[in-house]
């Protein structure tokens, strides 16, 4: 079995954990440590998920506005009670809306904008599912991967929240402002998974030259095709559907509000079960490594992506190397012991 502590003993004073297991749980729930500069320690941890999976969730309808999406806003806006109210339950959740139109490459002054800021509410999010418009575009491609990138870097997300952006279209993207590339590493940045729901089928509309796939694909997301050829119902379901399996089933990703250089934090999952697709209820072990950098004390979080429960972590870090008084003594006392050396040399010419 290995060690808790893999620090000299110099390094680390005392360590102190604290454990509380509930629905959602880190154990330990705290920990507290005084470690010397340089000094590692490694803590054995547990989560469990929520029967529902995850249960912190930012959720994001995004949307093209352009002429051509009449039937996908129509059925979106008919059934966003529906759908809002469907979600699985035992869970908090964030919503938002925003919507795009042709690409700022092509002067469009509007290409993003936010019809609702991330909030509690779902009534917010239903009236601002509401101020989607069907009109102008009359050509493509649109601001895809400029929308995404904004979403991405613009919302302000919940810290150790499960990130999802239901996002509608029907034609390719531009790329004069925004690259795939650029669309991808931002959404990956801020920890976003992408739904993605196209118009036409695989390796058209949104899913041009396999756009949408890499999107989807790339966060780890989904590619619903053929919205057109669903009933509102249907269209309900498939949207619902996605969501329900996004939430329910977690990739494990772990994470800390630590702030600036001082300590180096790194999260290995140990679990013989592995940390993919773990569904809700579920448990798995991983481990935190902590390495101290410069003396201070950091008070901070370590969390699971998408689990509403936080381990707090108080770590004191000192300064190993002797304080410069001492360097001072040091170097008197060396320059005494030559000096000696070189008398008792003299003495024995």
């Amino acid at each position: 079995m290995r060690k808790v502590l893999t620090a000299t003993a110099t390094a680390v004073a005392s360590l102190t954990i604290g454990s509380t297991a509930h629905a959602q749980s880190i154990t330990p729930s705290s920990v507290s440590a005084t470690m010397a500069v340089g000094a590692s320690i490694t803590i054995h941890k547990t989560v469990t998920l929520a029967p529902s999976g995850a249960n912190l969730v930012d959720l994001f309808f995004l949307a093209d506005n352009t002429g051509s999406m009449g039937s996908v806003i129509a059925n979106a806006q008919s059934g966003s009670a529906a759908i809002l109210g469907g979600l699985p339950g035992g869970v908090s959740y964030n919503f938002g809306v925003g919507r795009y139109l042709g690409d700022p490459s092509e002067g469009e002054p509007s290409a993003y904008a936010v019809n609702t800021p991330l909030g509690p509410s779902s009534a917010a999010a239903q009236t601002g599912i509401n101020a989607w418009f069907a009109s102008g575009g009359g050509d493509t491609p649109e601001a895809n991967f400029f929308a995404l990138q904004q979403v991405a870097n613009t919302t302000a997300w919940r810290s150790g929240s499960q990130r999802l952006v239901v996002w509608f279209g029907d034609a390719t993207s531009h790329t004069e402002t925004t690259t795939q590339a650029g669309a991808l590493a931002a959404l990956n940045a801020a920890g976003v998974t992408v739904l993605g729901f196209n118009s036409g089928g695989a390796g058209s509309g949104i899913d041009g030259g396999g756009q949408a796939s890499a999107i989807t694909g790339g966060t780890g997301g989904s590619l619903t095709n053929n919205l057109t050829s669903l009933t509102p119902a249907q269209f309900q379901t498939a949207v619902n559907s996605e969501i329900s399996t996004a939430v329910s089933t977690l990739d494990l990703a772990f994470g800390s509000d630590l702030l600036g250089g001082g300590l180096t934090l790194s999260f290995t999952c140990t679990d013989v079960l592995g940390c993919m697709d773990v569904a809700g209820g579920a448990s798995r072990t991983f481990d935190l490594t902590i390495t101290a950098n410069t003396p201070g004390t950091y008070d901070f979080s370590s969390f699971v992506v998408g689990v509403d429960a936080k381990e707090l972590d108080h770590i004191v870090v000192t300064d190993a190397t002797p304080e410069p008084a001492t360097w001072a003594l040091m170097a008197t006392g060396l320059l005494g012991v030559g000096m000696i050396r070189r008398k008792r040399k003299n003495e024995t010419v």
